[in-house]
């Protein structure tokens, strides 16, 4: 059996003497490898010594637990980090699972405590923790695509999945949906999937550390296309912060050839954020008076965040000439001009969303003309 490598950081040597003596009880699962009195000389030892684990104190000199943490996370994903703290307050090992560690363990403890602590989290993560030595996937550099709408019905959400759709149809192109309509977040029911874990699951069990940690928490929707549902519940929202998402992305976007992120009917932080980092902003209205007009005050929010038509555009969803209004008409409100329209089709929409089917995942989604119109409208976002 493969003894669980362990490096034992704490800057006081009577700790580190007390914990090197219990794990000495159990020399045929457990290895000291190294021990360290401050966060900068685990960083030193880790290539070294190859540990499995590093048992981390939070309060030491020089650099702290937490900031050593993140760094090793960020640069040794395979080490399982557990901290080591006297202090058992929720909000300050909330903060250490947030810059990555895997449990902890409040001092003092005893026999039984540490080395069930290690052993139940090293066989929790040992699995991904071989894909992270394991893995020699291709770095990738992710396009962003945020749809995004000033009012809610306009069929953005749809029109996301089934883009989403289209983009994974391309050979070797791996696709993320990521819902960021936290707290009204359709795309689940959409695919029909409604058990599955969400965004709010990644956050919770402190998985932002790796893309590796994170996957569990992602749905297979077919081989090139991953998707990230929102919360079930909309009081879930409050729980996601503009930081944690900040991690997910830096984590998708070296992974992902296309990441297209269904937003919020708002300007929350975090939907102001999406709209920042995306390459293309998918503005979706209807030919409606209330849509135009909601959507007029959107595009003069975007400008005043210094958005230029080369990142927004325009679709017109659910277009349809007898409407009152022609697009002639909305052409002379919107001077920058309309990206792409998207003709209604609304009975084989609302199948689609009724079954839980998109209707560009069969073969010959091409044929309708909403799926020819969706399939043109992805190819000029990225041309």
């Amino acid at each position: 059996m493969k003894k669980i490598k362990i490096l034992v950081a704490d800057d006081i040597g009577e700790t580190r003497s007390v914990i090197k003596k219990i794990l000495s009880l159990e020399d045929n699962l457990f290895e000291i490898v190294g021990e360290a009195d401050n966060g900068e000389e685990v960083l030193r030892l880790i290539p070294k010594v190859k540990p499995d684990v590093v048992l981390m104190d939070i309060n030491m000199p020089v650099l702290n637990g937490l900031e050593a943490t993140e760094r090793i996370t960020d640069e040794y994903p395979s080490v399982i980090v557990i901290i080591m703290s006297v202090q058992a307050e929720n909000e300050y090992l909330k903060k250490a699972m947030f810059h990555g560690a895997k449990e902890y363990i409040i001092k003092p403890f005893n026999y039984d405590s540490l080395t069930q602590t290690i052993k139940v989290t090293y066989d929790k993560y040992k699995d991904r923790q071989i894909r992270a030595l394991g893995s020699r996937e291709e770095i990738r550099e992710g396009k962003v695509i945020a749809f995004f709408s000033s009012k809610g019905g306009v069929g953005k959400s749809v029109l996301a999945l089934n883009s989403g759709l289209v983009y994974s149809k391309e050979k070797n192109k791996k696709v993320l949906l990521l819902d960021m309509d936290l707290q009204f977040g359709d795309i689940s029911m959409l695919v029909n999937e409604y058990n599955e874990k969400t965004i709010l699951d990644a956050i919770d069990e402190g998985q932002l550390d790796s893309y590796e940690s994170v996957m569990p928490c992602l749905y297979k929707y077919n081989e090139n296309l991953d998707i990230l549902f929102a919360p079930g519940k909309p009081e879930a929202a409050e729980y996601i912060t503009k930081n944690s998402v900040e991690k997910l992305m830096n984590l998708f976007k070296k992974k992902y050839d296309y990441i297209l992120i269904d937003t919020g009917v708002n300007f929350s932080d975090i939907t102001l954020y999406v709209l920042d980092y995306a390459e293309k902003i998918v503005f979706v209205s209807n030919m409606d008076i209330v849509s135009l007009k909601n959507t007029k005050l959107g595009l003069r929010v975007m400008q005043s965040l210094g958005y230029d038509k080369n990142k927004v555009k325009l679709v017109i969803n659910r277009y349809k000439t007898d409407y009152g209004i022609s697009r002639k008409d909305v052409e002379e409100v919107f001077k920058d001009g309309i990206f792409a329209v998207i003709p209604e089709e609304e009975k084989t929409v609302l199948v689609s969303i009724n079954k839980g089917e998109p209707f560009c995942s069969g073969t010959k989604y091409n044929k309708l003309k909403i799926g020819k119109a969706i399939e043109k409208l992805c190819k000029d976002l990225v041309d």
